[in-house]
């Protein structure tokens, strides 16, 4: 027997021998537990029964009981004092001072019992075969957001252990499976979490914040919503289960495909193909407001308040700065604000409701996450700052994508793609002399980054460049270098089909140029 095995054949064994205790404590009264075995010590902060003010006392399960003389029918807490065993009326719970977590066992069993999740996980028991139904409409949307996923699996398992590291298998609430993070490719910074527990969390979002505790705080407000089951009770209360295949049979057919762009990202230095940036408006289409609806993520003031709320609670039992999470949604808003984009957003209805949420937040103390922009995090996710700003430069939004490349550039991780994306917005939006030098100035931050192997994306940015600057002397000894460097990437490594076919493309492109420059 494994060692899983035997403590989940302990724990039975516990709870079986305590109900029975309890059964001949209270004249065999009818009593179903609600709860697992529990381990929540506390002290009383006045008398009940023969219990003075200040005992200590350990909360074991919670339990209905009815059919008894002694006790109305109810909900109860068996709680531990002293080595006897008292029942304590759901009302009064708030007479035990819990103590503080020690274990994030410890933190997740209190929150159960302060928002009476175990007694609500009962009635949630019996709405399995809506819940299941729910489920089979999240694998539906899921099943397409494949086209937009983030294929990185290192970024996917970083972001699933904040998750594991936040609740592990501790947020459960009578459903199949456990949380899990699901990354996928877009412009907006967005969390949401689907009410089968997936978390997709977008490449936007992961380029907009500059902490780990920013993206926490932002995790366990998800966290909070699954835990209260809100995006169910907002389904329920909508009454949409009818007519579900034809509502997403909509969504999906309606898929846009008005543009399809080419971006140069990679996440090493000796990849050459040209990856296809994910189609901008796929992503519109599949991550619409429509279908937040549908999926009950239209959530209330009272329902954010509520998350909000557990989210600090969260940040505060591991250690993270309490502002962490107005700090992350302001970075939200901002990128809203910056894209003149301020109502009908993902998740957040309008900036104005944003800011709201934001304002009913505690006020920061010391020092705010924006002072502690901490490397680790930043190093986690630069190539996904990386990819963002190639699927602006892809959209058109210079702008975003060069605030983005000068990110990566400040922190000092820039790799010689990063400076081609700068490069290429700067010269998409600007054409002076200025900005022309400027831009060659970056080209050469570039070299230095590889010294020891040309970069091809650097040395074709640079004879783009130095043709709009009219050297086209310069250009052409440029253009001899990069066909050289063709050749040698020809010669060391065997090429599939698809580099071959680019390659004679480049070649092709570059004798031609060379032609014309030469004519001229």
């Amino acid at each position: 027997m494994s060692g899983n095995q035997y403590n989940e054949v302990m724990k039975r064994t516990l709870t079986f021998c305590l109900i029975a205790l309890l059964c001949a404590m209270n004249g065999m009264a009818k009593q179903e537990p609600m709860s697992d075995y529990l381990n929540v010590k506390g002290t009383l902060k006045e008398a009940y029964q023969q219990m003075p003010q200040g005992a200590p006392v350990i909360i074991r399960m919670v339990m209905r009981v009815s059919e008894t003389d002694q006790y109305e029918t109810g909900i109860y807490y068996q709680i531990e004092s002293n080595g006897q065993n008292f029942l304590l009326p759901q009302s009064w719970l708030n007479i035990v001072a819990m103590d503080k977590p020690e274990t994030v066992s410890d933190f997740w069993q209190q929150t159960y019992l302060k928002h009476h999740i175990y007694e609500q996980r009962k009635e949630q028991e019996k709405n399995q075969d809506f819940r299941r139904e729910v489920e089979e409409e999240c694998q539906d949307y899921l099943a397409h957001l494949n086209d937009i996923v983030y294929e990185d699996a290192y970024m996917t398992s970083y972001v699933q252990g904040l998750v594991a590291t936040l609740c592990a298998d501790q947020v459960l609430t009578g459903r199949n499976g456990n949380l899990n993070v699901c990354v996928i490719q877009s412009l907006e910074p967005t969390v949401f979490v689907l009410p089968s527990g997936t978390l997709i969390v977008s490449t936007g979002l992961l380029s907009s914040l500059d902490s780990e505790a920013e993206l926490v705080a932002l995790l366990a407000t998800e966290i909070g919503h699954h835990l209260f089951d809100h995006p169910m009770d907002n389904i329920h209360k909508a009454e949409r289960r009818a007519k579900r295949a034809t509502f997403w049979a909509n969504v999906f057919n309606e898929l846009s495909y008005s543009f399809e762009g080419e971006y140069y990202f990679r996440g090493n230095h000796d990849a050459l193909n040209a990856s296809l940036a994910a189609d901008i408006g796929e992503i519109i289409s599949l991550l619409c407001l429509p279908a937040f609806d549908r999926l009950g993520m239209n959530y209330s003031d009272k329902q954010e308040k509520e998350a909000d709320q557990l989210a600090g609670e969260i940040l505060a039992f591991h250690g993270y700065p309490t502002d962490a999470l107005s700090s992350g949604l302001k970075k939200i808003r901002d990128y809203y604000l910056r894209n003149r984009q301020t109502e009908d957003i993902l998740r957040y209805h309008s900036v104005d409701d944003l800011q709201k949420r934001i304002e009913a937040l505690p006020a920061s103390e010391g020092s705010t996450s924006a002072d502690n922009a901490n490397r680790p995090y930043l190093k986690n996710t630069y190539d996904a700052v990386n990819f963002n700003a190639a699927l602006n430069y892809a959209g058109g939004l210079f702008k975003e994508s060069i605030m983005l490349a000068e990110k990566n550039i400040k922190n000092r991780l820039a790799d010689a793609q990063t400076y081609v994306l700068l490069v290429q917005s700067k010269m998409a939006l600007y054409n002076t002399p200025e900005a022309n030098e400027e831009c060659l100035a970056l080209l050469e931050e570039a070299d230095k980054l590889t010294p020891n192997a040309p970069n091809l994306d650097v040395c074709k940015q640079r004879i783009l460049l130095l043709m709009r600057m009219k050297k086209q002397s310069d250009a052409l000894h440029s253009l001899q270098d990069y066909v050289d460097v063709l050749h040698a990437y020809q010669e060391q490594r065997p090429a599939d089909r698809e580099e071959r076919i680019w390659i004679d493309k480049e070649m092709n492109w570059a004798l031609m140029l060379m032609e014309k420059i030469n004519k001229v």
